[in-house]
């Protein structure tokens, strides 16, 4: 009857003091179960909080370049003020479309996964990021295996997910390599399977590799723009498939290596 009467806002714990023997390990699972749907709801609402105040910015400073586009007289200043707001909106769309690639990647419905060629799937998303590249006079490469070895590197995974991924390491590598610079992306095979991008930008502090992996999280002294969203974005997706994002100095130059370490013959993903 108490248990009618809740609030569904209400989830707290069912007191399991009276509860009669036979069963008190359904009240005990029960009991867990609303401590992880609290949790998940908490979550929910710290990333609804946090998308509101991150969207409030880019769209009060839409508001302000209209404003002053519409009191230009000047053909020349309204245009001005024209590729500001397209800019402004370029920015604030990409921020969208990685709050609802998060959203998905932290669904709690299981991806579908199935056998992938990762080796093909890099070459392919490589060759797609090429005139990206090219605008930013970037050499862009690709190091993948020999076809031996690529037949062993195949790992059970969500091609949409992983795509996602590996977009967002591509993306964030070209965006902060300065002009003239180079982006590598290679497959190495060893114990695991190891997916890298390398880049020569200005690198990342010790204190801050594990800070770029947390939602709306900016490096200062760089000039790139970005939503704070791309790295966290793939973690998310890494841990979906029990893989792991690492990041490191690049040893040859400046700039870092982000890794993303896939277990050989992956299990079934985490649910």
């Amino acid at each position: 009857m108490r248990l009618r009467s809740r609030r569904p806002s209400d989830l707290s714990p069912i007191d399991e003091e009276d509860v009669p023997e036979e069963i008190a390990p359904l009240i005990a699972a029960f009991n867990e179960m609303l401590e992880r749907l609290a949790q998940n709801m908490k979550a929910q609402e710290r990333f609804i909080a946090d998308a509101a105040h991150q969207m409030r910015t880019p769209l009060a400073g839409l508001r302000t370049q209209l404003e002053v586009a519409l009191r230009q007289k000047d053909p020349r200043e309204v245009q001005a003020s024209l590729e500001r707001i397209r800019t402004g909106v370029e920015r604030t769309a990409h921020m969208i479309s990685q709050l609802l690639s998060l959203a998905r990647s932290q669904s709690e419905t299981p991806p579908q996964f199935e056998l992938m060629d990762l080796d093909a799937l890099l070459r392919e998303i490589t060759q797609e990021w090429v005139p990206a590249a090219f605008e930013r006079n970037i050499d862009l490469g690709f190091e993948g295996l020999a076809a031996r070895q690529a037949a062993q590197a195949r790992i059970e995974g969500n091609p949409l997910l992983l795509r996602e991924l590996f977009n967002n390491l591509i993306d964030n590598a070209i965006r902060y390599s300065p002009r003239g610079g180079r982006v590598t992306v290679r497959l190495r095979l060893r114990e695991f399977v190891i997916a890298e991008v390398e880049d020569n930008g200005p690198g990342i502090d010790e204190k801050q590799r594990e800070l770029v992996f947390e939602r709306f999280y900016r490096m200062s002294g760089t000039e790139a723009h970005g939503s704070g969203l791309g790295l966290p974005i793939v973690r998310s997706i890494a841990n979906s498939h029990r893989a792991s994002v690492q990041v490191r100095a690049n040893p040859t130059e400046q700039g870092s290596v982000f890794s993303v370490v896939f277990p050989r013959g992956a299990p079934a993903p985490v649910g």
